[in-house]
């Protein structure tokens, strides 16, 4: 039996989390190893570790990344392939898809690097099936300003990349397009029209939890309508364009595969791939100026470092010389004790001396009585005579 994939494709915070997370309703399995809730998502990215770990090596193998503007190209595949990252791709889809006959993942990275994921599909024999999701550029754009600080006009390409890369790579394979707004206000018909495409089942219950316990209009922070874009100055026409194509598509009043909506899709490629130059120049100022705001951060933080040393060092001095101070302070104590001293000692020499010279005063008058008493004993001696 040939194992059935579903690859979720689409924009980074265009809702992939929210219809991947639809597609467990419907019996895909989305494996054991998903990507934790975070702050900026959360409800759950429903993201496999392992696969997100191994697009990030892809892209950073040619010297790629999930915002960069310059699409992945024939050469770029090749390169990765003669770098062994097929054979890891195909060991840990084979792994993935093994415990399960519908096999469901998403990672916004594949919409760039889905030349290379459906060399690895084709290799394995996979049943391959695409959600293309969809959301209003100009929420895009809202949610990458405030979370990453891009400017919109990156963010007006990137959508539009991300868009046309999914629609070129799954052109002739089943595939849907799925609007978030419509998810998010009736995930019944959205879910029905999914298993409708790809022939599987809406589970009642899993469905009634899914629309009651995970789904939030919380989880949508902005909400657009298409003539909205028409008062952002910065969103390119072609963008416009696209999506109101494809807002068709996803009520479906257009065929995804009608040959008029396939010949536009030719020439918006088209005209995306006559801008590769300007958007690899920009690619390229944009990590210049990410290396230089880098390096400012890193000098900012050596200076913090040094104002940090500096601080302490005068914390140090302001202590020694407190410590000066205080000895400053025990020597003029000291000094004033021995003045006190030496003024005691003056006082007793000053009243030795007194006491010698009445010493001397009483030696006098000793000598002079020993006199009179010579003189007395004298004269007893000539009265005796």
């Amino acid at each position: 039996m040939t194992k059935r994939l579903i690859i979720v494709l689409g924009m980074h915070r265009s809702g992939t989390s929210a219809i991947t997370r639809g597609l467990e309703v419907l019996g895909a399995s989305l494996g054991e190893k998903l990507m934790p809730p975070a702050a900026d998502n959360k409800k759950g990215y429903f993201e496999d570790t392992e696969l997100n770990s191994l697009n990030i090596d892809l892209l950073k193998s040619v010297d790629n990344e999930w915002f960069g503007l310059t699409p992945i190209s024939a050469t770029d595949v090749d390169n990765l392939r003669s770098q062994g990252h097929m054979l890891r791709a195909v060991d840990l889809m084979r792994e993935k898809i093994n415990s399960t006959n519908v096999f469901a993942f998403k990672d916004p990275r594949v919409a760039k690097l889905l030349p290379f994921w459906n060399a690895v599909t084709d290799h394995l024999h996979l049943d391959v099936s695409y959600v293309i999701a969809l959301r209003n550029p100009l929420s895009v754009v809202q949610s990458l300003s405030k979370r990453d600080g891009f400017i919109p006009e990156r963010s007006y390409f990137l959508w539009l990349g991300h868009l046309l890369e999914s629609l070129r790579g799954s052109t002739g394979k089943p595939r849907i397009v799925v609007d978030y707004d419509r998810l998010i206000l009736s995930p019944d018909i959205e879910l029905s029209r999914i298993a409708g495409a790809f022939r599987l089942n809406v589970n009642a219950k899993d469905l009634g939890e899914y629309k009651n316990k995970f789904l939030d209009t919380d989880l949508r922070h902005t909400a657009y309508s298409p003539n909205d874009l028409l008062l952002d100055a910065a969103c390119p026409p072609i963008v416009r364009e696209v999506f109101n194509k494809l807002l068709s598509v996803a009520s479906d009043q257009i065929n995804l595969d009608d040959p008029t909506l396939l010949s536009e899709l030719s020439g918006w490629t088209i005209e995306f791939d006559r801008l590769k130059s300007a958007l690899r120049l920009a690619d390229q100022q944009y990590k210049q100026i990410a290396s230089l705001n880098q390096a400012v951060t890193e000098r900012d933080g050596q200076i913090a470092s040094l104002n940090q040393a500096v601080t302490e060092r005068d914390g140090q001095i302001a202590s020694l010389n407190q410590a000066v101070t205080e000895r400053d302070g025990q020597i003029a104590s000291l000094n004033q004790a021995v003045t006190e001293r030496d003024g005691q000692i003056a006082s007793l020499n000053q009243a030795v001396t007194e006491r010698d010279g009445q010493i001397a005063s009483l030696n006098q008058a000793v000598t002079e009585r020993d006199g009179q008493i010579a003189s007395l004993n004298q004269a007893v001696t000539e009265r005796d005579g």
